[in-house]
């Protein structure tokens, strides 16, 4: 179907592909994987003919259809939601299927394109291209601007569907959920692994186990055969024996080891502290035309919370974010800023502000006259520019790439209250964890709308969900909101008490809830803090237990891995490597779990300080 032989792709200095293979099999479905910049989109643009191969080709059988939906749109004018998804040759009500999977109302059809938001325009695009029925359909970065519930229709769409899919996706869990086959990008090349997102992670590791080995084995002969020649080089008995290793030697091909990228870690720019109280909305109402997002709206944001917004796709989140930020008026109500708060807020669209011309280094010099350059240089780095990438203009970037420089400008000068939408959207998992370390971090206030749960269950310290024009708020993090919302389907008879005993066993929350009933006395409001203080304290200890027994569990395989017995068994080597690997990964969620019950248990301690 689609053919990748012998492919070099260069830039200036910068190499992307370098003799790089790939058969993309009819009725498969791929997923594009490697950090940012390795080339994953430029191979999309040589496949679509709009960029050529320096070297080699890419065969595509005779007419075949492609289908692609890429990061940023074209504007589409003069044309209703309807009218641009379907085309003349096919069923009008098909495409308002296609659109009601989407997430589009019967009321949406007739609305103009250029009206949509920038995750709505992609959905039409998106219903259009599924209703071309394409042999080949590539997809750039598909769920960033899905919802739940669409996101779930448009998997089950492509699994029933049968199209043969190449796709490139920062979200682990759709290509997990998706995927036949991945295709890595890696030390200019493309490697191919048969399996989901998963088995790729499993096999990679066993090839690099098995690469490194085999090149330690050829490391220790050849250093021994060098000994020799080193040794003898000047004794005239053994100099055809030097001369014969000496010819060894040049006959070895040294196993190259591929180092990928070493991970960076920043921190935010530490801000002066606000007063307690950061933001308040006060009989907040905002329509458009005819559609109304919020009648009357009272949302109160305090110093110090994490605050995810959730729900579905045109529910108002976005809007909400704009008049908490200043920069959307409410029609109606007010907007009270607290005492010593500075905001930055970032958009969905940010990056088309930037200054085309400037260089990345000078794009992140324009906020601030004062930050140096080093400390430019670093930021640039944490957000996958480094070396000379750090002087490429904005208009030779990607779109995603772009959008990481606008993330990176709001970080140049410290502010204590930030607004994001979406900042995730077109970083690599390795950034996004990046971004996630120095957000738990951050001292200041958070108030943030992002469709990656791992992303959401790290940050989150508050929830709130927008529907219908209310905004409901559970104060927990997302696995506490999530539990939440189970239960409302399925209730449980247990008491509160009862709960926090069994909550480590159950699936239930990992902080405790303020009360979301009636109004208590300040005596019964003491003695429920008093009683959450202490089960918190009790979920704190058993915590740091379970973190002290990971800790030492790794610990003992690091010393049982060093053994260099051990590495002439692979198998066994392998399997032990692994299990410690989801050793570590309980550490990391331990770990996070202790951080939120430890700032829940502070939080607590502070409001019966202040009962005094």
């Amino acid at each position: 179907m689609l053919q990748i032989e012998s492919v070099h792709k260069q830039f200036s200095t910068k190499v992307l592909f370098d003799g790089a293979s790939a058969h993309l099999r009819p009725h498969t479905r791929v997923g594009l994987v490697g950090p940012n910049g390795t080339g994953k989109t430029t191979l999309f643009k040589m496949i679509l003919g709009e960029e050529s191969p320096d070297e080699g080709a890419i065969r595509k059988r005779p007419r075949l259809r492609i289908g692609y939906l890429p990061q940023e749109l074209e504007t589409i004018t003069g044309k209703t939601a309807l009218d641009a998804a379907h085309r003349d040759e096919y069923p009008e009500h098909e495409a308002k299927r296609i659109l009601s999977g989407l997430g589009f109302s019967d009321a949406d059809f007739s609305r103009p394109v250029d009206k949509l938001s920038g995750g709505y325009r992609m959905r039409v695009a998106l219903a259009h291209l599924l209703l071309s029925n394409p042999d080949v359909l590539m997809l750039d970065e598909p769920t960033n601007h899905l919802d739940k519930p669409t996101q779930r229709w448009f998997e089950e769409f492509l699994l029933d569907s049968k199209l043969t899919l190449l796709v490139i996706s920062h979200d682990t869990a759709f290509l997990d959920r998706i995927t036949t086959h991945i295709w890595e990008v890696r030390d200019r090349t493309i490697q191919e692994f048969r399996g989901n997102y998963t088995k790729f992670r499993e096999l990679r590791a066993a090839r690099d186990a098995q690469l490194h080995a085999a090149a330690n084995r050829q490391a220790k002969e050849v250093a021994r055969v060098q000994q020799f020649v080193d040794r003898f080089r000047y004794q005239a008995n053994k100099a055809r024996q030097v001369q014969s290793r000496i010819k060894q030697l040049e006959k070895v091909k040294l196993i190259e080891l591929q180092r990928d990228a070493k991970r960076v870690k920043f921190r935010f720019p530490l801000p002066t502290t606000s007063g307690r109280h950061v933001l308040d909305l006060q009989g907040v109402s905002k329509q458009y035309g005819e559609k109304v997002v919020y009648t009357s709206l009272d949302f109160s944001v305090e110093r110090g919370q994490r605050i995810a917004l959730v729900g579905e796709n045109g529910a108002g989140k976005s809007t909400l974010l704009k008049m908490l930020a200043g920069v959307l008026p409410p029609d109606k109500g007010t907007r009270t800023v607290g005492h010593g708060v500075s905001l930055h807020y970032f958009a969905q669209h940010q990056a088309e502000t930037l200054n085309p011309e400037h260089s990345i280094l000078e794009s992140l010099g324009e906020v601030s006259s004062t930050a140096e350059t080093n400390f430019l240089r670093g930021l640039a780095g944490a957000f996958l520019f480094s070396g000379a990438d750090q002087k490429k203009p904005i208009k030779a970037l990607s779109g995603g790439e772009r959008n990481r420089v606008a993330l990176a400008r709001m970080l140049v000068e410290p502010a204590n209250t930030l607004l994001l939408d979406e900042p995730t959207n077109h970083l690599d998992p390795a950034s996004v964890d990046v971004l996630t370390d120095a957000m738990i971090d951050f001292p200041g206030t958070i108030i943030f709308i992002s469709h990656d749960p791992t992303f959401l269950t790290r940050i989150s310290t508050r929830v709130v969900e927008i529907e219908d024009g209310k905004a409901r708020n559970f104060f927990g993090d997302y696995e506490y909101y999530l539990w939440k919302k189970a239960q409302e389907f399925e209730p449980i008879k247990e008491s509160s008490d009862e709960l926090g005993v069994k909550q480590g066993k159950s699936g239930g929350p990992t902080k405790a809830m303020a009360s979301q009933t009636a109004p208590k006395s300040p005596a019964g409001d003491r003695r429920d803090l008093t009683k959450t203080q202490a089960r918190l304290e009790k979920q704190v200890a058993r915590a740091e237990a379970e973190i002290a027994e990971q800790e030492a569990k790794i610990k003992e395989r690091d010393q049982m891995l060093a053994d260099p017995a051990l590495y002439q068994e692979f198998s066994k080597w392998n399997g032990l490597h692994q299990e410690q690997d989801t050793w570590k990964q309980e550490l990391e969620r331990l770990t996070a779990r202790w951080e939120s019950l430890s700032s829940e248990l502070a939080d607590v301690k502070q409001k019966l300080a202040a009962m005094v």
